[in-house]
């Protein structure tokens, strides 16, 4: 209550065009801003859309414009093959060369771990092209 009374004569003196000023103390008693708008809550996954290099049961490799990237397959991914992403698939039905789409995020060792993975995409953009 003693922190509400000094803002408020603090206000009615700048209304009087004195300055204000505001102690430590009174900058812990008032509550933070919050903002005009809500921030939109960030996904905690990362999308995939790349070509596969190579598969076994707990690791996918796809080409990179750089070294390849490296995702490990664990228990939790979901492997789908249709594009509605309903029908079940399993490491062995993925070929190399073939395109994929899904999402990973990162464990707390930097290692990407595949949430899901689908089989049923396409090609996009210049990649559609045929080569000459």
């Amino acid at each position: 209550m003693k922190s509400s009374l000094r803002v408020i004569s603090c206000l009615a003196i700048f209304a009087f065009t004195t300055p204000c000023f505001v102690s430590a103390d009174d900058k812990a008693a008032t509550p933070a801003a919050s903002p005009a708008a809500p921030a939109k809550a960030k996904s905690k996954y990362t999308p995939l859309y790349a070509q596969v290099d190579s598969i076994t049961d707990t690791l996918l490799t796809v080409k990179g414009a750089g070294p390849d990237l490296k995702f490990v397959i664990n228990a939790d991914t979901k492997i789908t093959k249709d594009k509605a992403h309903k029908e079940a698939a399993k490491p062995s039905d993925v070929t190399a060369g073939q395109w994929v789409g899904g999402s990973y995020t990162k464990d707390a060792e930097g290692n990407n771990v595949l949430h899901s993975l689908h089989l049923g995409v396409s090609q996009k953009g210049e990649l559609a092209k045929p080569k000459p």
